[in-house]
């Protein structure tokens, strides 16, 4: 099985390079980890990661909340910036624009996708730690385990800025 993230755009780069190459040219991002599960099908996205030598962290399945969260603690991230890798059109300008927004604003999540200010395909999402601890302490439904920022939604306990 092909995953989305590993079809080729071109002769020599998949979805999931285009999404590294592009957030590698981030001004306000020090670290890059993908984020995936501990499927042995994903074991080609490990892979992946020590040819780049980029970390990978391995978690949960369905549990996408938990993952990011027990990632993010692993790594110390806050903030927590969120690209997922089958975006391949995500824009680095925009992602530091998102973390600008983010640092500058007091907010505890910075989104272009509650309200889609930007077509699909260039989705950020930048999120305190605190943020991504609430709703991972919290969060019951299936649906917003599985979607890691749709508890902040629903909930609306936290400020919110959308670019």
């Amino acid at each position: 099985m092909i995953w989305k993230s590993f079809k080729k755009i071109d002769i020599e780069n998949t979805v999931l390079d285009y999404v590294v190459n592009q957030i590698s040219n981030c001004r306000k991002l020090e670290k890059i980890v993908i984020a995936t599960t501990e499927l042995f099908e994903d074991n080609v996205i490990e892979e992946f990661c020590k040819k780049k030598e980029i970390s990978c962290f391995r978690g949960s399945e369905n549990d996408v909340l938990d993952r990011h969260y027990q990632c993010a603690k692993k790594y110390s991230f806050d903030p927590i910036v969120r690209v997922t890798s089958d975006n391949p059109l995500v824009d680095p300008e925009i992602i530091d624009l998102a973390v600008e927004k983010y640092e500058k604003g007091g907010f505890d999540m910075v989104t272009t996708c509650n309200k889609r200010s930007f077509p699909y395909g260039i989705s950020v999402e930048v999120f305190s730690f605190d943020a991504l601890k609430k709703s991972w302490n919290n969060a019951v439904l299936y649906s917003e385990r599985e979607h890691v920022i749709l508890y902040i939604q629903n909930k609306k306990i936290i400020l919110k800025y959308i670019i």
